[in-house]
């Protein structure tokens, strides 16, 4: 008999000029096979609409997923 797959929380982070949309086919595969999954939108993208050159290092860029990772660390 097969050991069941464990299940995984995963964060899914777009490459340059996209958007969390980009995930939206994976997102769905994934969350049907029992993973818990979100895809997250960087800063100068989607609702997010700060501009690169507003930012002073690569610090604010990421704080996004800083938060997110952070919050999940607190649960």
């Amino acid at each position: 008999m097969m050991e069941r797959e464990k299940k995984r929380r995963l964060v899914l982070v777009h490459g340059a000029y996209h958007k969390a949309w980009c995930w939206y086919k994976i997102v769905d595969l994934l969350k049907s096979s029992g993973h818990e999954v979100t895809a997250l939108n960087m800063d100068t993208s989607s609702i997010n609409l700060k501009q690169m050159d507003k930012h002073n290092s690569i610090t604010k860029y990421f704080e996004p997923l800083m938060k997110f990772l952070r919050s999940l660390a607190a649960k």
